[in-house]
């Protein structure tokens, strides 16, 4: 986050959920004093009731990412299932069908890929539950919802329409690992390893709005 232009940081702190709250709560100073209930200190009372809107408010959720690369694949399936749970309220019923279906898709394809010892294409499967899915979805929950939904980052579209986009690749790109290990297809396997991982090597939905500014300075 501090990596970020000063002017991303200011905004995503006013689309906040904090923000917003507290200076909800804030705006009960000036209602107090049009209403003649108080009158000098007006100001120091409405900082106190911004301050105290702004800690009443829950930090935001933040997804833990840490150290999948060393689990298990039960336990990495574990993990995976707790995102779908803990994600599933900051997504659109359409993001949740998607994510449903990937969910899916790695239960489907996991058998068969340990029973043949498709190392390769094993290691496919596990970058997706490991790093790609859980690292997008931690990037987008941590930006304020209304900053999701109002802010254009990238192609005219927002954080939601990007995360719709990156879900939608990687759901079409699981069902078709899925065919292909049916079929026996290792080039084609390989090339949705190499697929996903060019797609997904930046996750940042921020990240593409810092490189137009340096460029466009």
């Amino acid at each position: 986050m501090s990596q970020l232009p000063l002017s991303t940081r200011v905004q995503l702190y006013l689309y906040s959920t904090r923000n917003i709250v507290a200076c909800a709560v804030a705006l009960l100073g000036p209602a107090l004093l049009f209403l003649g209930v108080i009158r000098e200190g007006w100001l120091l009372i409405t900082a106190a009731l911004y301050a105290a809107g702004y800690f009443a408010t829950p930090a935001p959720q933040v997804l833990d990412t840490v150290l999948t690369q060393t689990l298990s694949f039960d336990a990495l399936l574990d993990r995976f299932d707790r995102l779908v749970k803990e994600t599933r309220s900051q997504l659109t019923p359409t993001m949740a069908g998607r994510l449903d279906s990937i969910r899916r898709s790695i239960h489907e394809v996991l058998p068969r890929l340990q029973s043949q010892a498709l190392d390769d294409n094993l290691y496919t499967v596990r970058e997706t539950i490991a790093r790609y899915l859980p690292e997008t979805l931690a990037n987008y929950i941590a930006l304020p919802p209304m900053f999701r939904v109002t802010r254009v980052l990238k192609d005219g579209k927002t954080a939601r329409d990007l995360l719709m986009d990156q879900l939608t690749v990687l759901d079409d790109q699981m069902k078709e690992v899925v065919g292909n290990i049916a079929r026996g297809d290792a080039d084609a396997l390989l090339a949705n390893g190499q697929f996903l991982e060019a797609k997904f090597r930046d996750r940042d939905f921020i990240k593409p709005v810092v490189a137009e500014n340096k460029t466009a300075a």
